[in-house]
């Protein structure tokens, strides 16, 4: 083989598309579908749905089929007078709110935290001590002190994500490379475009990985926010089913609020890949 054939060949080569990218994102999501099949599987098999005897009793593990028919039914009938879609609003407007302000207020507090020591030494001891306190012992006061309206429902969330948001985001602003500081502050940068071109974009992938761990975290306290004198919500729902043993109902809801969760993690996954793109490819 000549060089001439070899500029060949190499040209040829450079022209065919690089699909490594989509054989890993393809490999990535058929695992994530075998996983999930997987437990579906283990699931029948335990239940049996009709097609032999179920290792499992139905009344405490119904089939996904039962659970279906169940979905389809509350969809329709509603429980306890309630439309099923009118809980799913409900419950998504206590996280969304308590979640909101804490991703807007926590985050702002973590980044002066982050960037003033006076700041931080004002804040910080109250939110480190708040932290560890369990938020299920703290119902009985926020009762008493907020009434039995949706102001406390909302706050037992924020009191659970605040610290978590605050104090990553001190930390992400911590981290940043001094190197990157002291180079923008020779070149004449002031406070305002250190903070806006240095220290917020090289916190904000630490601040998407507090968000992504806080909706999971916020969508579990959603069940102790729907224990405080209600009648509506998803997580209410399943509890109430739960006294009763419908074991199916308790399922349903139990599956949306997962679906809720894994489908927001999704979407800030998306959101990450959008406003911090240079992650991960920094040298």
């Amino acid at each position: 083989m000549n060089n001439n054939d070899l500029t060949a060949l190499e040209k040829l080569l450079t022209q065919i598309p690089d699909k490594s990218w989509l054989s890993g994102h393809t490999r990535r999501q058929g695992l994530s579908l075998l996983s999930f099949a997987a437990i579906l599987l283990i699931w029948i098999g335990l239940s049996g749905s009709g097609l032999w005897k179920p290792i499992a009793d139905p009344l405490f593990l119904p089939s996904p089929f039962a659970v279906i028919k169940t979905f389809f039914r509350l969809l329709n009938e509603g429980y306890q007078g309630t439309k099923l879609y009118q809980h799913f609003l409900f419950s998504l407007f206590r996280f969304s709110v308590a979640f909101i302000f804490c991703v807007v207020v926590g985050s702002a507090v973590g980044l002066m935290m982050g960037m003033s020591e006076a700041i931080r030494a004002l804040l910080d001891p109250p939110i480190e001590i708040t932290r560890p306190i369990p938020k299920l012992a703290v119902l009985p006061l926020l009762i008493i002190w907020f009434g039995i309206g949706e102001l406390p429902k909302v706050v037992i969330i924020v009191l659970t994500l605040f610290p978590m948001m605050s104090i990553a985001s001190m930390q992400a602003v911590k981290s940043v490379s001094i190197s990157k500081i002291q180079a923008a502050q020779s070149l004449g940068a002031n406070k305002r475009i250190l903070f806006t071109r240095v220290i917020l974009p090289a916190s904000l992938p630490g601040i998407f990985t507090s968000i992504r761990v806080s909706l999971g975290v916020g969508v579990t306290m959603l069940v102790a926010a729907e224990m405080i004198a209600t009648s509506n919500g998803i997580a209410w729902m399943s509890l109430n089913a739960a006294d009763f043993l419908l074991t199916d109902v308790v399922l349903v809801g139990v599956l949306i609020l997962a679906i809720l969760g894994y489908g927001l993690e999704q979407i800030a996954r998306m959101i990450e890949k959008r406003v911090v793109h240079w992650s991960g490819k920094e040298t």
